[in-house]
């Protein structure tokens, strides 16, 4: 179990920050900042409060990169996002950022507990996941750093796990304030969960990046280990853009198929985007019907991230991030650490993970947490949406409408040729007569589904 972080000394119990955050704890710290747990005194509400170190408020690439995760969570509006309430500078300067409170542990702890997880449980994880990019990708934001510790579940109140990305700290956005970060001999991003295009250049990789990085954790998830292992960078580094991940010996084949397409070595021959890569892991899920309604989102958050809903403006391409973003500058720099944040350590209820005996084969805890600390709950609206099945996903993809205008000028030019012989058949041959059979009528249903109610947001 992991120890509690002992204060910092820019950080103490009971210190009243803005005359409304009162520190209760220290929930973890590191080279670059602080997060405490704090209580909003005007709301009595437990929220994460983070901050940067004293000692690193001059050094602009730190700052930089502490805004930048800032400007980008705040846009998420996802329930798979860890959601941030406030930003600004303390009475000292120093930049903070103030987070909904999360109980529970990120994937790096489970992984370390566990070592695997069941199919069911691992594939809903990444779907819920899936979800929280995709509307990171429609946003034009690149996360590039996905790894289990950036991943943090935590619970609803009906005691189903639910899965919070952290970290958008190195994160590429339309933006573009990443130019200005300056210590090329960092390292972006975690090398064990790196695309080779990443190890390239982090400046010019796109969501695909994101997708490589976790079919990684799916991987690991399942198998327990990594596909790659190396004792150094440059190992690593000549595996990934060499070898093949290690056979994965946990797994059905189906879903190896599944994984094993986000590990391609082109990002061209991996999955396109986060939408379908959750449509292909929702049969493996303890809930499809529920994932299909997941996926069923993402694909209405990319037709409009495309400019084909409601006048958006923002230019996406077929491959689901923005072209903007695909050429914003130098890149961001990173050491090699691990990112600032929080770890709630294990369920303060002793609950873990329940395993076969349950029949239904929902995640769950023996007892909820207390109070719902800010978590949505999936309401009745989201529950009664209609869903998809994944074979309907699969076999009636979107026909575009230019296809649909040549279907109707190879008609209009088949009606007229029609015409035509017609016409010259009537000078040589008898009128024929009129046929006393008349033609069936083809006649054509269409239901147009249901709208689909929007997902409230609290």
């Amino acid at each position: 179990m992991a120890q509690t972080p002992k204060p910092s000394d820019a950080v103490r119990i009971g210190q009243v920050f803005l005359e409304k955050y009162r520190v209760e704890s220290i929930l973890g710290q590191g080279g670059m900042g602080v997060v405490a747990e704090c209580t909003h005194l005007q709301l009595n509400e437990r929220v994460a409060l983070k901050m940067l170190r004293q000692d690193v408020l001059l050094d602009r690439d730190a700052v930089e990169r502490f805004m930048r995760e800032a400007q980008a969570a705040v846009k998420l509006k996802s329930e798979y996002v860890a959601r941030v309430r406030d930003v600004g500078t303390l009475e000292d300067g120093t930049p903070f950022m103030v987070m909904e409170y999360l109980d529970g542990q990120d994937l790096g702890v489970l992984i370390e507990e566990r070592g695997t997880l069941p199919a069911p449980w691992a594939t809903e994880l990444i779907l819920q996941t899936c979800e929280g990019l995709a509307e990171a990708h429609s946003l034009g934001i690149v996360h590039r750093d996905v790894k289990p510790t950036n991943l943090f579940v935590t619970w609803r109140p009906d005691g189903t796990a639910l899965i919070k990305v952290l970290d958008f700290g190195i994160s590429k956005s339309p933006m573009g304030t990443d130019m200005h970060l300056t210590q090329t001999q960092s390292l972006l991003g975690t090398p064990a969960y790196m695309s080779p295009e990443q190890m390239r250049s982090a400046r010019l990789v796109d969501g695909r990046t994101d997708i490589w990085s976790l079919g990684t954790v799916l991987y690991e998830l399942l198998e327990g280990r990594k596909p790659f292992e190396a004792e150094s960078f440059s190992e690593m580094c000549v595996k990934v853009a060499v070898d093949s991940p290690t056979p994965m010996e946990r797994t059905s084949v189906d879903l190896q198929q599944v994984v094993l397409r986000c590990l391609a070595k082109s990002p061209d021959a991996r999955y396109q985007s986060m939408a379908d890569l959750a449509r292909d892991l929702v049969p493996f899920t303890q809930d499809p019907q529920s994932g299909s309604m997941l996926v069923e989102r993402m694909q209405r958050m990319q037709r409009r991230a495309e400019g084909g809903w409601e006048g958006s403006t923002t230019g996406v391409g077929l491959r689901g991030v923005p072209h903007h973003v695909r050429d914003v500058g130098s890149a961001p720099v990173r050491a090699q650490s691990s990112p600032v944040g929080w770890h709630g350590g294990s369920d303060p209820a002793g609950a873990r993970w329940h395993g076969g005996s349950d029949a239904s084969g929902q995640m769950f805890r023996s007892t909820p947490p207390p109070g719902s600390l800010g978590v949505p709950q999936r309401t009745a609206i989201e529950k009664s949406a209609p869903a998809i099945s994944p074979s309907e996903l699969r076999t009636h993809p979107e026909q575009p409408r230019r296809k649909f205008a040549f279907v109707l000028l190879g008609a209009a030019l088949v009606g007229i040729a029609g015409v035509l012989i017609a016409m010259k058949l009537s000078r040589s041959e008898p009128e024929p007569q009129a046929s006393t059979v008349e033609p069936p009528v083809v006649k054509m249903e269409v239901n147009p589904p249901e709208p689909t109610p929007p997902t409230p947001v609290v």
